[in-house]
C-alpha cells in the first residue's frame, strides 16, 4: 500500500480506528470477505520473480526485466552489481533515498544473480541460501511517557504496557510500546512524564530503550505496580525463581481466556483461519465461549449477530473450525497451551503418550523420564491435568471429534538413529532443519535443541558455533551432514 493511499485511507476512518501503518492496513485488506472494500483500499502488487520460461537458466536480473516489459510493475530500482563494494554502495544510496518511495521499505535484498546455483545452495527452514535482506539499523525517537498500564497474557503473565505521547518512528505514528516486565521497569528507573527513548527493532516492534533522566521533570510520578489483576481483580502472585508475576485465576480471568483461544487458533497450534483477535474478544464478552471446545459448538446465527460479521464470514469460520479437526494429536496438545509445553515437547508427549488417556495417567515420574521434559515441565502437565476446568475440557473436545490419539504411527525404519538424541547444528545445504528431525524422528532418534552430556549425536553444517564446541569439549560424538546422509 502506498503512503497517499494509507494516509487517504485512515482520512476515512475515525481517529479510534485508524491504522498504524500501511503493513497493519494491508494485512487486515487481506483478510477481508468484501472484495467492494478491497478495491477501494488501492493495494498493489509487485513481482519479484518470474517463473516458468522457456529457458530455466535465464538470470534473475533478466526475469526481472521481462516482467516490466510484460508491464508488471517490480519496483524499478534494482540493480546489478558486481562485488562486495558495488553493493555496500547500493546499500548506503537506499538509506538516503527509501525516504522518498511511495512506499514504505525497511532493508535491502541481495540476491544470487545465477539462477542455476539456486537449487544447489537450498534453503533453511525459514529463507533461501541465495538471497539475503539487509536490515538498515532500527530507528530511535524520543516522547513522552504517558502512562503504564498492566496487560495480562494467556497464561496470566502480567505485562506492563508504556503508554506514550504519540511520535513518528520509521514510518508510522508509535503510541505503545512493550516494557517486558517489573524487572526491567525497575532497572530503567522509569516514571510517569518521563521523557523516553523509543527504538523500532526490525522497524516493527517498538521499545523503550532507556529514559533521559536529565530531562525528567519535577512532577514526574513512580509507577503505581499493581496487586490486582487488571482483568479480573484477583491478587496478583510471583513463584520463586520467576521473572514476572501472574493471574492465578486460570479459570475466570477474561483475558487469560481471551491469549488461550487465540492460542489455541494459532498458526502453529491448531490453525483456525478466519478467527481474529476482534472475534476472541467477542466471543468472550458476550459468553459464547468459556474454553476452546466451546469453539467447536458455535453455530453460524450466532457468529452473523457479531459486530463486522455477516453470513459469509460467519460460515468462514465454522468451515475453519470444522477443517482443523483434521489437526494431529501434537498439535492439539501444543494447542491447549500447557506451561513450558512448546511444540518441540507436544511432539515429544505425542510419541511416549499416544493418546489424552494415557498422558492424562502418567505420573511426574514418568513424564520426567521422556527426553527433554524434566521435573519442572512434568510438574506442570500434572497441574494442568488436576485443575478442576480441564475434565470438562476434554469432554466437550471428544465431543468435538477432535484429535486426542495419534494415529497409527508408522514403522520405524531400522537405523543407527534409533533411541539417539540428535542435535542439528549450523546450515545444512541439502535439507532445511524440519526435513532432516522428520529424518531422524521416522527413525526412532529424537531432535534435542540443546548440547549436554546426554546428547548422542551431534550433526554440524556450515557456520556451526557454540554447540559444535561445547560438543567437541564433551567428547562427544560429531559428523558432518554428509556422513548424516549416510546413516539415513
Amino acid at each position: 500500500m502506498r503512503k497517499e493511499d494509507f494516509t487517504a485511507l485512515n482520512d476515512t476512518r475515525p481517529e479510534e480506528d485508524r491504522f498504524a501503518n500501511p503493513r497493519n492496513a494491508t494485512a487486515g485488506t487481506l483478510k477481508l470477505q468484501d472484495s467492494a472494500e478491497v478495491a477501494v483500499r488501492r493495494l498493489w502488487f509487485v513481482a519479484y520473480y518470474l517463473d516458468g520460461i522457456q529457458d530455466p537458466d535465464t538470470p534473475h536480473f533478466h526475469r526481472l526485466q521481462l516482467l516490466e516489459t510484460a508491464g508488471f510493475f517490480t519496483g524499478g530500482h534494482y540493480r546489478l552489481c558486481k562485488g562486495m563494494q558495488e553493493i555496500a554502495a547500493f546499500i548506503a544510496r537506499w538509506n538516503e533515498e527509501r525516504w522518498h518511495l511511495p512506499y514504505e521499505t525497511d532493508g535491502v535484498v541481495l540476491k544470487l544473480n545465477d539462477v542455476r546455483q539456486w537449487k544447489t545452495l537450498g534453503a533453511t527452514s525459514k529463507s533461501p541460501r541465495w538471497a539475503i535482506a539487509y536490515k538498515y539499523p532500527a530507528q530511535q525517537a524520543t516522547t513522552v511517557l504517558r502512562d503504564v498500564v498492566f496487560q495480562v497474557g494467556r497464561l496470566g503473565t502480567i505485562t506492563p504496557v508504556a503508554e506514550l505521547e504519540p511520535v513518528r518512528l520509521a514510518g508510522s505514528t508509535v503510541s505503545r510500546s512493550t516494557l517486558h516486565n517489573f524487572d526491567e521497569m525497575r532497572r530503567l528507573g522509569i516514571m510517569i512524564g518521563d521523557r523516553v527513548v523509543i527504538e523500532k527493532s526490525g522497524e516493527v516492534i517498538p521499545k523503550v530503550i532507556r529514559v533521559v533522566t536529565e530531562a525528567r521533570p519535577v512532577d514526574a510520578r513512580l509507577v503505581e505496580l499493581p496487586s490486582r489483576c487488571p482483568a479480573c481483580s484477583t491478587p496478583i502472585v510471583r513463584e520463586e525463581g520467576e521473572v514476572g508475576f501472574y493471574c492465578p485465576n486460570e479459570a475466570g480471568c477474561p483475558a487469560q481466556l481471551k491469549g488461550r483461544i487465540l492460542h489455541f487458533a494459532s498458526r502453529n497450534a491448531m490453525d483456525i483461519q478466519n478467527l481474529g483477535e476482534a472475534l476472541v474478544e467477542q466471543l468472550v464478552a458476550f459468553g459464547l465461549v468459556h474454553d476452546p471446545g466451546d469453539l467447536y459448538f458455535l453455530q453460524e446465527p450466532q457468529l452473523r449477530n457479531l459486530e463486522r460479521m455477516g453470513p459469509k464470514s460467519a460460515q468462514n469460520v465454522v468451515r475453519a473450525l470444522d477443517e482443523s479437526r483434521s489437526q494431529s494429536y501434537a498439535r492439539l496438545l501444543f494447542a491447549l497451551g500447557i506451561r513450558h509445553v512448546g511444540q518441540a515437547t507436544a511432539r515429544e508427549l505425542a510419541r511416549a503418550f499416544p493418546s489424552i488417556e494415557a498422558l492424562e495417567a502418567a505420573s511426574e515420574e514418568e513424564l520426567a523420564d521422556v527426553a527433554d521434559i524434566g521435573p519442572v515441565i512434568a510438574r506442570s502437565i500434572r497441574e494442568w491435568f488436576e485443575a478442576p476446568a480441564v475434565s470438562a475440557l476434554l469432554e466437550k473436545l471428544r465431543d468435538a471429534r477432535l484429535p486426542l490419539a495419534a494415529e497409527d504411527p508408522k514403522p520405524l525404519i531400522n537405523s543407527n538413529f534409533e533411541g539417539l538424541s540428535v542435535v542439528f547444528t549450523g546450515a545444512l545445504l541439502r535439507h532445511d532443519r524440519q526435513s532432516a528431525s522428520e529424518l531422524v524422528l521416522e527413525r526412532g532418534g529424537k531432535i534435542v535443541s540443546t548440547v549436554s552430556k546426554k546428547t548422542g549425536l551431534v550433526v554440524a553444517g556450515r557456520e556451526a558455533g557454540s554447540k559444535l564446541e561445547k560438543a567437541l569439549k564433551l567428547g562427544l560424538r560429531v559428523i558432518s551432514e554428509e556422513e548424516f546422509e549416510a546413516m539415513l
